[in-house]
């Protein structure tokens, strides 16, 4: 292991280029079948290009819920370059590449050079990354924004403080998890501005109301009302606070005679079904907290036990995963009809990558917490680590008060690459070096 990783940190750039090359050649021999979010948000764009328009349309006033404008409108821009979801998987090709440049930055400022080339090893070898490419997901740009607000925020300087106040804005246009981002420098601002009397948190808040000033006054001018980020709370919360929830995505809350269902809804505003389903959630809620609380625990077992949501669609376009898998073998014994229609040879191929990915999955998490439990905990007193920390557990709160699902976790695995990478390196690198100088002294 010492020696992987000496090989590959000497051997940087060309580790990359080889990175960059297998996604490109992923991308162009792995068909795209985007089903569910990622074809919904490839819909959307679609639409709105065919109207030479922007999102959301006004027509749009009757959808569920009007979700990830920011990166819908992103979409919409590639696409007019090129129709194509290559164009896609291009584009996620780029985000991929500057979030692990960012995951690089923040490491090196953070701890030290040596552990920003051991995070970029860590991340490479973390392929739910490369699986993102195939999906129309917001994971990637997500990650983007908030990991480079982060790192302008950490420059401190008037001009960066601007500049992550304006990212982490940007990341709430994407998913709502971004206020938990802005609540941090909130918080920040305050402290600073009333017990420091420093003024340069101003422009964090500048920077903040700059993006969402803009962008909202661009949407209302296309759709006639100020929209800035996703109003798909309440329907998440309500799939997990009703009386046939289980802590998954389960959508029997809206079928007819569920505390979900509204009656042609295709003549509802989307501002309605939003009061509508909030009002069914907070209900539910109130009289049943403690059964709201108990699905906590299974929320997070649906998180973090796997890690498939993108790995089985460099195989099987997302049809199998590890655990149907597993249960399709030692419970119902039959391996002949696991993912049908493939050879026997890529059927070992696609378990042995599934069970080395969760191995390497479950080993960042063991190295996180044993960081969190153990004497060196002391690096999570630095104050990038404390925002990376603060950022986790605000998001965690708000993944709790509505369902879990394994592709949730994926901001939180990065910043943990980013995290136990100076215990990486002196653990894998500097030991080995200690022991081996030990050997020959002995020798």
């Amino acid at each position: 292991m010492h020696k992987i990783f000496k090989l590959i940190s000497d051997n940087l750039s060309v580790a990359i280029i080889i990175y960059i090359a297998i996604q490109i050649i992923i991308l162009i021999t792995v068909p795209f079948h985007y089903k569910s979010d990622s074809l919904y948000n490839y819909n959307l764009a679609k639409q709105c290009l065919a109207s030479h328009s922007l999102y959301p349309m006004p027509r749009d006033i009757y959808q569920d819920y009007i979700i990830a404008p920011l990166y819908i409108n992103l979409l919409i821009i590639a696409l007019s370059v090129y129709n194509s979801t290559f164009t896609i998987g291009l584009l996620n090709i780029f985000l991929n590449l500057l979030q692990l440049y960012f995951v690089f930055e923040l490491s090196r400022k953070i701890f030290n050079d040596h552990a920003a080339r051991i995070a970029v090893i860590l991340y490479i070898f973390y392929i739910s990354s490369i699986g993102l490419i195939l999906l129309n997901l917001t994971e990637l740009s997500f990650g983007c924004l908030v990991l480079g607000s982060i790192y302008y925020y950490l420059i401190k300087s008037k001009v960066s403080y601007f500049i992550a106040g304006l990212l982490a804005a940007a990341s709430i246009g994407i998913r709502p998890l971004g206020w938990s981002l802005i609540v941090i420098y909130l918080s920040i601002s305050a402290y600073q501005l009333f017990i420091k009397r420093s003024k340069k948190p101003l422009f964090i808040i500048a920077g903040l109301f700059s993006f969402i000033i803009a962008f909202g006054s661009l949407t209302y001018s296309t759709f006639g009302k100020f929209i800035f980020t996703s109003n798909n709370g309440p329907i998440n919360i309500l799939i997990g606070a009703n009386r046939n929830a289980t802590g998954a995505f389960n959508a029997n809350v809206f079928d007819k005679g569920n505390s979900g269902y509204i009656d042609s809804p295709e003549t509802k505003t989307f501002n309605f079904k939003e009061n509508y389903w909030k009002n069914q959630a907070e209900n539910w809620i109130i009289k049943h907290p403690i059964k709201w609380i108990s699905l906590f625990p299974i929320k997070i077992i649906y998180m973090f036990a796997w890690d498939d949501f993108s790995v089985s669609h460099l195989f099987d376009y997302g049809k199998w995963n590890l655990f149907l898998v597993l249960k399709t073998i030692f419970i119902n014994r039959d391996f002949s009809n696991i993912l049908s229609g493939m050879p026997f040879y890529e059927k070992i191929i696609y378990i042995l990558v599934q069970i080395l990915h969760h191995l390497y999955y479950f080993s960042l998490l063991i190295i996180f917490l044993f960081l969190l439990s153990g004497k060196n905990k002391s690096i999570f007193f630095r104050e990038g680590i404390l925002i990376f920390l603060s950022f986790i557990f605000l998001c965690l709160m708000m993944n709790l008060a509505t369902y879990g699902d394994a592709r949730y976790k994926y901001p939180y695995i990065i910043l943990i690459i980013i995290m136990i990478s100076e215990f990486v390196y002196k653990f894998v690198i500097i030991e080995n070096i200690n022991n081996n100088s030990t050997v020959k002294k002995n020798d």
